[in-house]
Parts: C-alpha cells; structure tokens; sequence
C-alpha cells in the first residue's frame, strides 16, 4: 500500500461549479420570496458557518416548526450565493417530504438542476453545474422523464414566485 505523498501524479483539474453574473438584485428578490414558499431563509456569516464545506443547507428544526429552514453561507459572489439559495429552495420544494425516499444523490441533482435551470432564466451563467445531470446516464427514461417533470415544475413554480415578488416591488 502506498501513500498518496509517495506517488508521482499531475493533479486533477478542479471544476469551477460557482455561478457568475449579477446576483445582487436576485439574492434579495429569493429573500423576499421565502414567505411565499414556505421556506425559512438565512444568510450566515462566514464565521459562524456550521455546516463544513457545504455552501447551503435545508433541514427541519423540529416536528412543531414545519418550515424547512434554508441556510446559505454569506460570500462575496452574489450569483453564486443565489444560485445556492435556488438549489437549497429546490430541496425544500422537491424533498421536504417525510416519504421522499429518493436517494440522496438523486436528490442532489434534482435540487442542482432546479437551481441551473432558474438561475439561466435569471441571467445568471450557471453552466458549471451542468456536469451534474451526467448523473442520470443510467436511469431508465421512464424514471429520467419523470424526474424531468419534477424539475421543470419545481422550477417553474420557483419562478412564478420571482415573477411576482419582483412585480410587487417599488422601482
């Protein structure tokens, strides 16, 4: 057996997944839109990031609040920050259920899905988390069909919501 430090080896490329673009309007426009989807925002600091590696999270507190609560950790890309604050509501919208048994990679790219397809449609370039659906290159097309249907829905809902939270603003 050998350690990897006693290996030659040239390292692998690392995937730049972060959305880029004009975020700034979009992350409050999501804020704002949490009530009406039934979700719990918070944006956390840095330093009091809890959740490792993760850019997001979406967990029920307990079984009285029956909100899922979204957490995003707070950084300097705003594209990138909403494009979390989408795929986080994804999950809340898509798998907050208590007899969702799809598995959690399944659910990861339902959720990343989601968050491309609604940050494409807000002007934000979100082409590095297209690498998620090479996921589905085994399912049966029935299944990927399916999960087609739930992902556009879900996507579409989310943006009806950002259609009107944006309408009902000033300005």
């Amino acid at each position: 057996m050998f350690d990897i430090s006693q290996t030659e080896r040239e390292l692998l490329p690392e995937l730049n997944t972060e959305a880029t673009g004009d975020g700034d309007a979009l992350v409050a426009r999501l804020t704002g839109a949490a009530d009406d989807l039934g979700v719990t925002v918070r944006i956390v600091p840095e330093a009091e990031w809890t959740h490792g590696e993760s850019k997001g999270n979406c967990e029920q507190l307990s079984l009285v609040d029956v909100q899922p609560l979204v957490e995003v950790r707070d950084r300097e890309n705003n594209a990138d920050l909403a494009r979390t604050l989408i795929h986080e509501f994804a999950h809340a919208l898509l798998h907050f259920d208590v007899d969702d048994d799809t598995e959690r990679a399944k659910r990861e790219v339902e959720a990343e899905a989601v968050a491309y397809v609604v940050g494409r449609y807000c002007g934000l370039d979100t082409s590095g988390s297209a690498f998620y659906l090479a996921a589905w290159e085994s399912d049966d097309p029935e299944v990927v069909r399916e999960r087609l249907g739930r992902i556009s829905r879900t996507a579409e809902g989310l943006i009806d919501v950002l259609e009107s939270e944006s309408s009902s603003q000033p300005g």
